[in-house]
């Protein structure tokens, strides 16, 4: 089912992705038409997590928001936890014909995610809310389960056809999720603003694993990162928008220049550099702001790029 397609995005790097863990393209590539929803592409539930955050944490948000930690299709098409759980709640728009019997249902025991996982039944169950996840003794929709952490292996390994995830990355997703007080669902709509805020953030996480020198840490968080930016280049679609366009190729290039300071342990290179780079974003240059009522961050024209016929 996959169409041909090359994007200036994938050549530089870039995730195919749309902010808010959806993809745009990806999505496109690799799911069923009618997959991409205008209502889980434009708006998302605030966040609102429990005081206390820490590396773990921000690691835990920052892969729960990555698709590189799922395997098989769902990482070809971009998805991420985050595309399912927007926010630590259950996406209700989320929907792709012939898995889902209604929006905000999946099955997931399908060979489309994972040839191991299919179970010869059309089951679509519904998402759940991790919202308060940490006052349950039991997981999974037959409560087998007794560890969140291991729920969580599960979800990534044998639904997901994600590769087996180390201590630390489960540990940080644990950490995550246990921060996901329950809340009431404010939905807010996705935001340029917002999404960089978000990479700053990310950003602030990198300083961890460059403090502690730790090169193989700060390669895989500047990878993370690399496809957040990627989720916002495709929101500025029109080849026509290059400084927007460009600026952000470029941030993921110093990202790039970053990771390979670090292999070659100039850490003190590595963290002016990264300092620099967190400047720059905190202070974007005026392109955005020009490109941003014709991007796919406006409503209208993101509904008509949905509506457009795939090549």
């Amino acid at each position: 089912m996959r169409r041909l397609a090359v994007v200036a995005a994938a050549l530089l790097g870039l995730a195919a992705g749309g902010a808010g863990a959806q993809s745009l393209v990806g999505a496109r590539e690799w799911l069923p038409a009618g997959s991409l929803s205008l209502d889980a592409l434009s708006q998302r539930p605030a966040e609102r997590l429990e005081d206390g955050r820490n590396f773990y944490v921000a690691f835990g948000r920052l892969a729960f928001r990555s698709p590189d930690i799922l395997g098989g299709t769902a990482r070809k098409a971009g998805l991420s936890c985050q595309a399912c759980h927007a926010s630590g709640f259950a996406t209700h728009a989320f929907f792709i014909p012939g898995l889902s019997d209604r929006p905000g249902r999946i099955d997931v025991s399908n060979a489309f995610w994972h040839l191991r996982g299919e179970d010869g039944i059309d089951n679509p169950l519904e998402i759940p809310s991790l919202r308060g996840v940490k006052t349950k003794d039991r997981f999974g929709h037959d409560a087998r389960t007794a560890s969140l952490r291991d729920f969580t292996r599960r979800v990534i390994v044998m639904e997901f056809a994600g590769d087996e995830p180390d201590a630390l990355l489960l540990d940080a997703l644990v950490a995550y999720q246990e921060k996901l007080q329950p809340a009431i669902e404010t939905p807010q709509p996705v935001t340029l603003r917002q999404d960089l805020a978000d990479i700053l953030d990310h950003l602030d996480t990198l300083r961890v694993p460059l403090g502690e020198e730790n090169p193989a840490l700060a390669s895989r968080l500047v990878t993370m990162i690399r496809g957040q930016l990627g989720f916002i280049h495709e929101r500025f679609a029109d080849e026509n928008m290059r400084g927007s366009r460009a600026t952000l190729e470029e941030w993921s290039r110093q990202l790039v220049g970053i990771a390979e300071l670090a292999e070659n342990g100039q850490w003190p290179q590595a963290r002016q550099h990264l300092a620099a780079l967190r400047g720059a974003i905190a202070a974007p240059p005026p392109a955005f702001a020009a490109d941003l009522p014709r991007s796919l961050y406006d409503g209208p024209r993101l509904a008509a790029w949905l509506n457009t016929p795939v090549r």
